[in-house]
């Protein structure tokens, strides 16, 4: 959990977050391609006997978007970049998925390095939006959009400690010098640091919390580890 009063979202994040931290097998797109019915099958129906009309061909437009589903699953996100270098005709098939009416939950975000897909079904926005801050590997950038974040929709000061955990797993030298590197941008001007009486650090943003409401929020009587 992270503290403070909360609303369920963030709980679902949290869970969600959990969930994708346990060990699981990523799927390779080339087996898993592989894997999909396309060999004969020597207890099909006679030729003669007309398929079913419910019947439709799996196209590799959605064999793909089933793979970005899998993946989403399991907490991953699937980079435009792989992608490009697995399959010759990406562009075309993300193309059709885009058009695709039964592939509408396939989605994407921009990061600074990459292009991430994954599935709305599997995966909430609020985690792809985590997720890709992690794949951006920029610390800085990751704890100024998460403060005001939770400062604006929870909302509740960001203890340091929370980039040590997952996804983040920052060291807390780590944090310091990202913390360091923020804090001298005048562009940050809004993120603010104090000590709460349990002598823990926070981040928040005054945009949203005023810095009474935010020592407050972090007082060792609503806090919640």
């Amino acid at each position: 959990m992270l503290f403070g009063r909360k609303k369920p979202g963030f709980l679902k994040i949290e869970e969600i977050a959990k969930a994708a931290g346990e060990e699981t097998e990523k799927p390779d797109l080339l087996e898993y391609l592989a894997s999909l019915p396309g060999t004969e099958d020597e207890f099909a129906e006679s030729e003669d006997q007309e398929p079913e009309e419910d019947e439709e061909e799996l196209t590799e437009s959605r064999k793909l978007a089933d793979y970005i589903r899998i993946r989403s699953g399991a907490g991953n996100l699937t980079g435009y970049a792989s992608l490009k270098e697995e399959v010759e005709e990406a562009d075309q098939l993300l193309e059709e998925i885009r058009e695709d009416e039964d592939c509408k939950d396939i989605a994407y975000k921009e990061g600074k390095k990459d292009r991430y897909y994954y599935s709305q079904q599997n995966m909430s926005d609020n985690y792809a939006m985590i997720a890709v801050l992690v794949e951006d590997k920029d610390l800085t950038a990751t704890m100024v959009h998460m403060v005001r974040f939770n400062s604006k929709t929870y909302p509740a000061p960001t203890p340091l400690s929370y980039f040590e955990r997952h996804p983040y797993y920052a060291t807390k030298p780590q944090i310091e010098r990202a913390y360091q590197v923020l804090s001298g941008n005048a562009e940050n001007a809004d993120i603010q640091r104090f000590t709460n009486n349990r002598n823990l650090d926070f981040l928040f943003s005054t945009e949203f919390l005023s810095p009474k409401y935010a020592k407050a929020l972090a007082h060792e009587d609503e806090f919640i580890d």
